[in-house]
């Protein structure tokens, strides 16, 4: 059986609602098989490690979500935001909208998010970069984003003293 992504997508989109219906008993039995599953994964990361093809399984859509629900991923939020937004690269250029990452402190993450010739980009830009996000680092809990800080306005020496 082999899914393309978006029928991963739906998949796993329908299989949240399902859980979010189960009764306690039922929800420690799944929990219970999501530990033996994720001990699994942590195996195959192990053994995909020691061959040299970790970042293969990063690669997949489908892997990269369940290392990280495992808590097993190897690139840490960092390396996954600044991956993210190098993707959105020609989208942002686009929009002429460029997006710096402050900082990470915690489970915050501070991004600075310029339109040109104005300092909020569109409201849909910074949805879509705050999606991205989110989805490249999910145990984030905040995405704080800020304009950058307004560039000083410098008035030459000599104009000034042209007017005296």
């Amino acid at each position: 059986m082999s899914w393309d992504d978006d029928r991963v997508r739906d998949h796993v989109r329908h299989l949240e609602q399902m859980l979010g219906r189960l009764d306690e008993h039922a929800g420690r039995t799944v929990r219970a098989l999501v530990e033996l599953y994720g001990e699994a994964l942590e195996r195959v990361q192990r053994i995909a490690a020691s061959a040299g093809a970790d970042a293969a399984l990063t690669g997949d859509e489908l892997i990269n979500h369940l290392l990280l629900l495992h808590g097993l991923h190897p690139d840490p939020p960092e390396v996954r935001v600044g991956r993210a937004l190098g993707a959105m690269e020609s989208y942002l250029a686009g929009h002429r909208t460029t997006v710096e990452v402050a900082g990470i402190d915690g489970a915050a993450v501070q991004l600075v998010i310029a339109a040109e010739g104005r300092t909020a980009p569109a409201g849909p830009v910074r949805d879509a970069v705050v999606r991205a996000v989110r989805a490249a680092a999910p145990e984030l809990d905040r995405v704080d984003v800020q304009a950058p800080a307004p560039e000083p306005v410098l008035i030459p020496l000599d104009r000034l003293r042209s007017r005296v």
